[in-house]
């Protein structure tokens, strides 16, 4: 005599649809490689269009985005992919690397995150110099609050990881890139090159947007390294298949 066995309320049966979660290990792998070098594009396209001269003092940014302010709230816009995107993008780039070179990822590519992160709270000198200029404030009292809001040590220790991530850990993501090997070598070149060039351009003696630009470009094309893994590997290499649902 065969007997029955009831079964729990709210349990599913293993051919039911629920126990069978859809996988979407493409749609992730597809949406990182995507997203991996878009804030570095933008942040590229905003320094290569904002009016004012990078590394110019708050008086002379100000007085710069009140002769544009077209380029200035355009170039302000072009930042907002950046802001919204870029830890994604770190994101992305460690969980392209975490099993090829996983000690190098965790440190460089958690770092850089982390520092991502932290520019956040930087006081967006750039919006302010625009709303005086629309809303015909003072300029004086918005120059000097800019000022003090730059030189807060709050800002100062903010943004000190971000600082160093732009300069070392460009560097340290372009040697993960070339020991990795999961994406053609000159892509780690673009990379090891990025930070270099807007020190060279910017920091030294030619003083131009344009060399931020250059800078930002090569690190979009260090970052599509990234991209590159994504799209070569599969979803089992990407990730585990989802798991069946217990009821």
């Amino acid at each position: 005599m065969t007997q029955t066995v009831d079964q729990p309320a709210g349990a599913h049966s293993p051919n039911s649809p629920e126990s069978n979660p859809a996988d979407l290990r493409r749609f992730w792998r597809i949406l990182l490689a995507v997203v991996a070098p878009l804030p570095w594009l933008a942040l590229a396209l905003s320094n290569a269009i904002t009016p004012d001269d990078l590394g110019s003092s708050t008086e002379e940014t100000f007085a710069s985005i009140a002769e544009d302010p077209t380029a200035a709230k355009a170039a302000l816009w072009l930042g907002l992919p950046f802001v919204l995107l870029v830890v994604p993008s770190g994101v992305a780039m460690m969980m392209a690397h975490r099993r090829t070179a996983p000690r190098l990822t965790l440190v460089v590519g958690g770092f850089a995150t982390y520092a991502f992160y932290s520019a956040l709270l930087n006081p967006n000198l750039n919006l302010i110099g625009l709303v005086t200029h629309e809303e015909g404030f003072d300029a004086d009292t918005t120059v000097a609050l800019a000022s003090r809001l730059e030189e807060h040590p709050l800002t100062i220790i903010t943004i000190l990881p971000m600082f160093l991530t732009i300069t070392l850990g460009r560097i340290g993501l372009g040697v993960l890139l070339w020991r990795a090997r999961l994406a053609p070598r000159a892509i780690a070149v673009a990379m090891l090159l990025a930070a270099p060039v807007e020190f060279l351009l910017v920091g030294g003696p030619v003083n131009t947007n344009s060399g931020a630009a250059l800078s930002y470009l090569l690190t979009a094309v260090g970052f599509s390294g990234a991209s590159i893994a994504r799209l070569r590997m599969t979803d089992d290499d990407f990730d585990l298949p989802p798991h069946t649902t217990i009821g």
